[in-house]
């Protein structure tokens, strides 16, 4: 889903984006379709993060505060940091001799 699509009222939302800014619990994330805050607590982090950090939202559940949209994490969400789970899978088939 994108930003872009968010709705208030909208639950079990998962978002992917990059950091834009960061202050206290607050996350501004973008997606190119647009920006939304997301709240979090430090246990909903699988490791750290910071700006300019790719990460995934899980769970999250969309309200509108003092006008603006944001995404609060439910029981069980959690925020992957998608820069530092980066896979590298190789092209080239496996030799056996």
């Amino acid at each position: 889903m994108k930003i872009g699509e968010i709705a208030v009222g909208m639950r079990k939302v998962t978002l992917q984006g990059k950091i834009v800014d960061m202050n206290g619990f607050m996350i501004v994330l973008d997606d190119g379709s647009g920006r939304t805050f997301i709240r979090y607590r430090a246990k909903d982090l699988d490791t750290q993060i910071k700006t300019g950090d790719r990460i995934q939202v899980q769970n999250g559940r969309v309200v509108n505060y003092s006008g603006i949209l944001q995404i609060r994490l439910e029981r069980g969400g959690r925020i992957v940091n998608l820069s530092r789970h980066s896979f590298s899978v190789s092209s080239a088939p496996a030799r056996s001799s």
